[in-house]
């Protein structure tokens, strides 16, 4: 994305959303573009629209100069004209005696003028003073180079705090208010440069305690559910502030008004709200939103405050209690390949007497029996598998996770993840060795229909992006369908990903619209685990050389490793 020739009207309009078109399982981050327009309609009307082109692979690391959602700070109706901005012209800082944007040699970048300490560590009982940055945007991103060809190697969610390393080092490429104290590239943990500018401030400058309510909460990194989440129960506006009973009322009238003079399926963009109005966009029963705080309105109405920024009735909302309880299991030396998952309640084990099986005990659903790597018998016309304490299972009542053969050209030790369509079971590998297997629930395969052919794509991939939440929405056959901050994603091709799915416990069972979903704990586990690493406070990561992602194999049992394969072609909404 360019800069607009009117300064202004770009500064305005970098607070509009990104909407990303749909594609796969389901498409990244369709925040809605109006979410965080001026509620004032004179305001919005008078503003530019600026939106990116459809992003059609969402692991695509944006280029320095490109939006990726905007402030999540709404507008203030009141909040007057903004003033001029600048991204690093010669003339701007010619004016404003700024720092000069010649290229950046390894010296130049050496003068910063904030300098610190980039070892301390906070576990060995030292206090870490670095200044900090605190993200304002989405997405605020982390470039490679503090130029304006730089690459985002990842982002910063709105809200989030990182640690400045040193800086500023240059404003070449770095939109900021002229006024913006501290405008500049700033160098941060974990390796990258960030904009103090439009969509980032030093947190030092950040002393406006509304502001900071209004920036989202961080997520709990140490939970299997990094947010709170909510199902709606009932069709509700969602508000771009907490409303008054005038924007209620005008919110209602805007529903009446819209009602289809033909009755037709709606669809996801049937349900944003128009600019200039008091509603973000309307929510259908079913979907899902990330939660931060309940508030009260003024007319005493209790409102949960979303971690997208809006504001929905919390009568018309179910908070969830928790999610599944399922997760797989880590492998070693003393506890490998093969494993039987117990699958439906008459599962159990068998001992051998005579030419019959007598049962011995149920089995619990999803429970994890150890194998041994003996072939399996036939008793009574049924296949039986060998179990470690002595005893059988029924091969029709458990699903099979055995070792496969690593790729050819994997490196020693290197790690890979194999998932199995057939027998919906994902292993993590280490070299030829299993270290994590579990259940998961891939995409929905009908090729008698195309337009409703969810399945996952096969072939060999690398993980590319990795994202700690993201929306995903879209239209499918059953109508639209939108969930908050789906947790720990992490994408292999295109839109297809690996990620946790809450929103129903089917492990073991096609469900998805192409992703592999799996339990919320066990894709954590996954995210910790592969690559590209995600430095500590940051966002979400783009592989990099220096940074690569892990392997993914994706195939069913008579395909081998890496052979391609998938719909014909990927259902668009």
């Amino acid at each position: 994305m360019r800069p607009t020739r009117d300064r202004s009207a770009r500064v305005l309009a970098a607070f509009s959303l990104l909407l990303a078109s749909p594609l796969g399982c389901m498409s990244l981050d369709e925040l809605w573009s109006h979410a965080t327009a001026p509620v004032d309609a004179a305001v919005a009307t008078a503003v530019e629209p600026l939106r990116l082109s459809p992003v059609e692979d969402p692991s695509r690391p944006p280029q320095v100069d490109e939006d990726a959602g905007g402030s999540a700070l709404e507008p203030e109706p009141d909040a007057g004209p903004v003033d001029a901005t600048d991204a690093g012209t010669s003339d701007a800082a010619a004016e404003d005696g700024a720092l000069a944007d010649a290229p950046l040699d390894d010296a130049s970048l050496a003068d910063a003028s904030v300098e610190t300490d980039a070892s301390v560590e906070a576990d060995a009982g030292v206090v870490d003073t670095r200044p900090t940055i605190t993200a304002l945007g989405w997405r605020t991103g982390v470039v490679d180079v503090p130029r304006r060809t730089g690459v985002w190697v990842g982002y910063l969610r709105a809200g989030a705090r990182i640690a400045v390393v040193r800086g500023p080092v240059g404003n070449d490429g770095c939109p900021a208010r002229r006024s913006a104290p501290g405008r500049g590239w700033y160098e941060v943990d974990g390796g990258g440069y960030v904009c103090v500018g439009a969509l980032a401030t030093l947190t030092a400058n950040l002393n406006d305690d509304a502001i900071t309510s209004r920036l989202p909460a961080p997520p709990d990194l140490a939970a299997a559910m990094p947010f709170t989440y909510a199902r709606t129960e009932r069709s509700v506006p969602i508000f771009r502030r907490l409303p008054s009973n005038d924007d209620e009322r005008a919110v209602e009238a805007l529903r009446l008004a819209s009602q289809p003079s033909v009755p037709g399926p709606v669809r996801i963009e049937d349900l944003a709200g128009p600019p200039g109005s008091a509603m973000q966009r309307r929510a259908l029963a079913g979907m899902y939103v990330s939660l931060r705080r309940e508030e009260r309105a003024p007319n005493g109405t209790s409102f949960w405050h979303t971690q997208s920024g809006g504001y929905v009735r919390a009568g018309a909302l179910s908070v969830l209690a928790g999610t599944s309880s399922f997760q797989g299991a880590a492998l070693d030396a003393e506890h490998p390949l093969p494993v039987a998952f117990a699958m439906g309640s008459g599962a159990a084990t068998y001992r051998l007497s005579g030419r019959t099986m007598v049962q011995r005990a149920r089995l619990g659903w999803r429970s994890i029996v150890a194998l041994t790597s003996d072939p399996p018998v036939t008793v009574a016309g049924e296949t039986w598998h060998h179990t470690t304490d002595g005893g059988f299972v029924r091969a029709r009542q458990v699903r099979i996770a055995a070792p496969h053969a690593p790729p050819s050209d994997l490196a020693p030790d290197e790690r890979w993840i194999d998932v199995n369509l057939d027998r919906q079971i994902a292993v993590a590998y280490e070299g030829a060795r299993p270290v994590y297997v579990t259940l998961v629930s891939t995409g929905r395969r009908d090729r008698t229909n195309p337009d409703e052919n969810y399945e996952t794509v096969q072939g060999s991939f690398r993980i590319l992006s990795k994202h700690v939440a993201t929306t995903m929405d879209g239209n499918s056959g059953g109508g639209p369908y939108s969930i908050e901050d789906v947790p720990w994603v992490m994408y292999f091709d295109g839109s297809f990903a690996l990620h946790g799915a809450f929103w129903h416990g089917g492990f073991g069972a096609t469900h998805s619209h192409g992703c592999v979903n799996l339990s919320p704990p066990d894709a954590r586990w996954f995210y910790e685990w592969t690559g590209p690493h995600v430095p500590a406070g940051w966002g979400g990561v783009y592989a990099t050389p220096g940074n690569p992602g892990t392997r993914v194999y994706v195939h069913y049992d008579h395909q081998a490793l890496g052979v391609r394969g998938g719909p014909v072609r990927v259902p668009g909404h």
